[in-house]
């Protein structure tokens, strides 16, 4: 479904959208108070090496200066910013993913910059202009998209004469053959602390969380198709070929870099990542389209996606978009980012730039070449998502239905079950009619 389309408004929530505009426009009429310094932003962002990009802003605007706060991530995000707008004390932009964007505008923290950013819809990506954008107006600058790869160690696939899966039965088996060559070694682990990769496997298998049809929501988490994946997932896991380590601890970490993980289910903001947790593992990776469900079908999905939001708290808010835009869209900035970080630019001309598919990440096997290749197909293919305005009400209810379904060899349907009913409980809590 086309996100421009679908309302946020649910019946309880007309007045506090109506009120966060008004917060909006009054944030965005604020003047600059007098001063001998330049204007100083606040940025948030999780976003690796940043701060270098950041930089380069910094050297050519003298009179408005960013000091971006990495110790944000974005699985908490949306609370933190919850907490500062409470606080008064919200930056003046920050990072969000594509997910958490409708709750950051129904509870009034992005605001609306459709007079500063409309008319560079014919420069984005559209899925990613779609994502960022309802009743036609727009909430957030898209950063990046997020085409989704299996990352897998070369060397140790090698070594078992295993070919990259191309299905997720050939996964399954190759998850197999790993674990019976050494018992200490996985393919892969099943994180409960990770939603976001759930639902975006649930997505590739045809569930659609969250959708909208004139006013009225539908929710799908426990649907068959999402079934399906919690189902695949449990029988490896009773199997004990793969394990079940959370994603970024020390442990997940530890196991990526020793090679007790085989691969990593991520997207293509990952090799950056991989050098950081595992700095020694370098040269070693490849990087393939996610298996699929079916031989020789060709379905992808998105996992995560960033955007840049100015919030409703900022006394800068001219400066602020500036910013937001110049960061996403100038040349300078996407030049800045692919020396710094394996973006894919929601900004269809940055994803031209020199040096963009001609750099392979250096996690890689020198000899993939591919790779930009790969991921231009996957975000062609990518399964269009429309996301719910309690995305954190069910990553939350994710984490513990699974990590308790894990702890108890309990079941994942009835973890999904789980999830579902409190997502559907907090939307009627909220107001939003449901069919």
């Amino acid at each position: 479904m086309n996100s421009t389309a679908f309302r946020l408004v649910g019946g309880a929530l007309a007045t506090s959208i109506a009120a966060a505009s008004l917060v909006g426009c009054a944030a965005g009429a604020s003047e600059n108070p007098e001063s001998d310094g330049p204007i100083v932003l606040q940025y948030w962002s999780w976003a690796p090496n940043i701060d270098k990009i950041v930089d380069v802003w910094n050297e050519s605007h003298p009179d408005v200066q960013v000091e971006v706060n990495t110790s944000v991530g974005a699985a908490d995000i949306v609370a933190k910013l919850a907490a500062a707008k409470e606080a008064g004390s919200l930056p003046d932009v920050s990072n969000t993913t594509y997910e958490n964007l409708p709750n950051l505008i129904v509870n009034g923290i992005a605001s609306d910059i459709t007079e500063a950013f409309g008319e560079y819809e014919d420069q984005i990506a559209p899925a990613a202009w779609n994502l960022t954008t309802f009743d036609d107006k727009n909430y957030a600058v898209p950063q990046g998209t997020g085409p989704q790869f299996l990352f897998y160690r070369a060397d140790i696939f090698e070594s078992l004469g295993l070919e990259a899966p191309a299905t997720w039965q050939a996964y399954a088996d190759a998850a197999r053959t790993i674990h019976a060559a050494d018992p200490t070694k996985y393919l892969a682990t099943f994180p409960a602390n990770d939603a976001q990769l759930f639902a975006a496997l649930s997505a590739q298998a045809g569930a659609e969380w969250w959708s909208q049809s004139d006013g009225d929501w539908s929710v799908g988490i426990d649907s068959e198709a999402s079934q399906k994946v919690a189902d695949y997932w449990e029988g490896l896991v009773d199997e004990g070929v793969v394990t079940t380590l959370k994603t970024w601890t020390p442990e997940w970490q530890a196991a990526l870099a020793d090679g007790t993980l085989a691969s990593w289910l991520s997207a293509v903001w990952a090799p950056p990542l991989i050098l950081q947790n595992a700095p020694d593992t370098a040269g070693k990776w490849a990087a393939v389209q996610l298996p699929q469900w079916n031989e020789g079908d060709s379905v992808s999905a998105a996992l995560g996606g960033s955007a840049t939001v100015v919030t409703t708290g900022t006394k800068h808010a001219k400066e602020a978009q500036e910013f937001a835009i110049w960061l996403n869209n100038s040349e300078e900035a996407l030049t800045a980012y692919i020396e710094n970080a394996s973006i894919w630019p929601a900004n269809l001309e940055g994803r031209e730039l020199p040096g963009l598919k001609d750099t392979i990440p250096e996690a890689l096997v020198p000899e993939q070449t591919d790779y930009w290749d790969v991921a231009a197909k996957t975000d062609e293919e990518a399964v269009p998502v429309t996301w719910g305005p309690n995305v954190a009400t069910a990553y939350s209810t994710f984490g513990d239905a699974f990590g308790t379904a894990i702890t108890s060899g309990g079941s994942f349907s009835d973890a999904l079950t789980t999830v579902q009913q409190a997502v559907v409980a907090d939307m009627e809590k909220l107001g939003f009619q449901l069919d």
